[in-house]
């Protein structure tokens, strides 16, 4: 991790696919992403597990339940400028059954990983989960374009 970057929060997501390949997706209702289509999950509270975190916060986003989960990557993503967010962040990958679910005020949607105007860490997370091809230079200038830096650590 970047040295004097301060402690991050800790945070997981998950990559959750169906059968025919599309991905579940969040539109984030706050925070630094607010309004971007993302990856289910959240913060990880005092005394959870990152692994029972992620598996709550698909449950309570989408109303799915996640049995397996897959450890993928492990990523260092920061604001730039340093300063609004810092997060330690855990993509996991599963797969779900594709029910229509939305067990919040939540909206939800599975969608094709190939579509154009995804956002730049989305594109990092599914390039690096094989799901794309995406270019990773392209991915670099669009995060750095967004303001976002995200180092792979895993």
């Amino acid at each position: 991790m970047t040295p004097g970057a301060g402690s991050p929060s800790v945070r997981a997501v998950v990559l959750a696919t169906d059968h025919s390949g599309r991905v579940l997706l969040v539109r984030q209702p706050r925070g630094p992403f607010a309004g971007a289509w993302l990856l289910p999950g959240g913060g990880v509270r005092a005394h959870e597990r990152v692994e029972e975190e992620a598996r709550r916060e698909v449950r309570e986003e989408t109303g799915l339940e996640v049995v397996q989960l897959e450890l993928a990557a492990l990523y260092e993503v920061m604001s730039s400028p340093p300063g609004r967010y810092h997060i330690l962040l855990h993509l996991y990958r599963a797969e779900v059954p594709a029910d229509r679910a939305s067990a919040s005020e939540i909206e939800v949607e599975w969608l094709d990983p190939r579509g154009s105007a995804h956002h730049p860490a989305l594109r990092r997370q599914l390039r690096d989960a094989r799901m794309t091809d995406d270019d990773d230079e392209a991915i670099d200038v669009a995060l750095a374009s967004a303001g976002i830096t995200m180092e792979r650590l895993l």
